[in-house]
C-alpha cells in the first residue's frame, strides 16, 4: 500500500469514527440565535481535539514503520515503570533547574550524566507503577539501538509549558535507565504542523516549549515527519491527501451532523 493511501484512509478513518453517533447534547441560549454555527464549532472543536489520537499518533508509527523504525506498544511503556528512587528525583531535580537555567544544555547530555549515576551508586528499582495520566509517552519507536519516547502535541500549546515537558522527559529518561541502564533513549515533543503560514513557528511558539531546543527536542512538521519517514516534505504529502478529500467532498457526508434539532429546551 502507498503511502498516500495510508495517509488518506488514515483521515477518512479518524473523521469517521469522530463522528460515528456522535450528538451535541449540551444546549445553550446561543442556540436560539446561532442553532447551526455553535453546533459546528463544537463538533469541528472536538474533532480538532481528537486528531492527535485518532490521526497523528497513527500516521507517526505508519510513517515510521515506513522509514525503518520498529513500532513498541506504548501502553506497555505506560502501564508499568519503576518508582524512581529520592536520590534519583533529587537529582533529576537538579538537572531540571539547570537546563532552565540553560536550555542549550541537551538532555541527551543529562542522560549520560544520569546513566553515570545510577551506575556509579548502583540504584537499582524496587517496585513499579503507572505513569500518571498526561505524563506518558504518545509513541514508542526504536531504530539502530535508540528508543525514540515521543510526545505529540496540538500546535497550540499554553504558556509556560515547557518546564512540564522537560520534566517528563527527564522521568522517560529516568525509568529507562533504572529498567536498563544500557539503554539509549533520544525524547521529542512533536507539533504536526505548522499554523501560522508564512511564519516561523518557533518564533511564534518556541518560548512555549522553552527549555527544549527547537529542531532538535522539539520538532515541527517536515521536521518530525521527515525525521520518520526519511524522505524530505513529508507534510506536503500529508496535506495533499487532506486536499484532495475535500475536493472529493468527503465532509458532505456528514452534513446531517450539524442540523439543529427543531426546538431547544432551554428552561
Amino acid at each position: 500500500m502507498s503511502i498516500e493511501k495510508i495517509v488518506q484512509d488514515t483521515i477518512k478513518s479518524s473523521i469517521n469514527d469522530f463522528f460515528e453517533g456522535k450528538e451535541v447534547k449540551v444546549e445553550h441560549v446561543l442556540d436560539l440565535i446561532f442553532p447551526k454555527e455553535r453546533r459546528i464549532r463544537s463538533l469541528i472543536g472536538g474533532l480538532e481535539t481528537s486528531l492527535g489520537t485518532r490521526l497523528w499518533e497513527p500516521l507517526a508509527k505508519a510513517f515510521a514503520q515506513e522509514g525503518g523504525f520498529t513500532v513498541l506498544n506504548e501502553k506497555t511503556f505506560n502501564e508499568s515503570v519503576p518508582v524512581i528512587p529520592k536520590s534519583i528525583r533529587n537529582y533529576l531535580s537538579d538537572l531540571s533547574d539547570k537546563k532552565k537555567n540553560n536550555p542549550s544544555l541537551k538532555l541527551s547530555d543529562f542522560e549520560e550524566s544520569l546513566r553515570e549515576f545510577i551506575n556509579t551508586n548502583n540504584v537499582k528499582p524496587k517496585d513499579f507503577q503507572k505513569i500518571p495520566k498526561g505524563e506518558g509517552v504518545d509513541i514508542w519507536l526504536k531504530k539502530d539501538n535508540i528508543e525514540y519516547l515521543i510526545d505529540i502535541k496540538t500546535t497550540q500549546i499554553n504558556a509556560g509549558s515547557g518546564p512540564k515537558f522537560t520534566t517528563n522527559m527527564l522521568n522517560w529518561i529516568a525509568y529507562q535507565l533504572l529498567k536498563d541502564n544500557s539503554i539509549k533513549s533520544k525524547c521529542i515533543l512533536a507539533f504536526p504542523f505548522n499554523p501560522h503560514t508564512g511564519q516561523d513557528f518557533w518564533a511564534r511558539e518556541g518560548g512555549k516549549s522553552s527549555p527544549l531546543i527547537p529542531s532538535c527536542e522539539a520538532l515541527v512538521g517536515d521536521e518530525f515527519w521527515d525525521m520518520l519517514y526519511g524522505k524530505k516534505n513529508t507534510t506536503a504529502l500529508i496535506f495533499k491527501e487532506f486536499e484532495k478529500l475535500g475536493q472529493n467532498d468527503f465532509g458532505s457526508q456528514f452534513n446531517s451532523v450539524f442540523e439543529p434539532p427543531g426546538k431547544y429546551n432551554l428552561e
